[in-house]
């Protein structure tokens, strides 16, 4: 890999400027798809405590290529927040999704969910290539602004 396609990724305060900006470019990006943005829906507090994680992916030159973050839903499960890939950068989705599990695994999680509104075709199709399963519901058709969830569960070290 060559210092242009060198991707880091890291925790960083899920207040700065930057993340600030990609959470919006994040939400303008929902209400253009879906009519909703998620704008509110994470609160940037949960993002800090001991078990959660904000990340922003950048490239070698430093420029902020997308973000996503992991939030305690229960003592064994992270849910997967404000996952977000700058167009120009399309494809790096399953990349930040792998990173966000790791994290999840070292900091104790046995299960990652992640959901999705219908019209995110694209993410559906990053959650089952990484290997999610959709979560059964109690109906299977979708009513208007439901979202799509997906589990996966954990590799653990012995």
């Amino acid at each position: 890999m060559s210092d242009s396609q060198t991707i880091y990724i890291g925790s960083e305060d899920p207040d700065s400027l930057e993340a600030r900006i990609l959470r919006d470019e994040r939400a303008a990006y929902l209400a253009a798809m879906t009519g909703e943005s998620g704008q509110h829906s994470t609160d940037p507090g949960d993002l800090r405590s001991i078990r959660a994680r904000f990340v922003i992916a950048r490239n070698a030159m430093g420029e902020a290529m997308g973000c996503g973050a992991i939030r305690r839903q229960s003592y064994k499960i992270a849910e997967v927040r404000l996952l977000y890939v700058r167009p120009q950068y399309r494809g790096l989705e399953a990349t930040l999704l792998s990173y966000l599990e790791e994290e999840a695994r070292l900091l104790g999680y046995h299960m990652v969910w992640l959901a999705t509104m219908p019209a995110e075709r694209c993410a559906s199709r990053v959650c089952e290539a990484s290997g999610y399963r959709r979560m059964p519901t109690d109906d299977d058709r979708l009513q208007q602004g439901e979202a799509v969830r997906f589990e996966k569960t954990l590799p653990h070290s012995v």
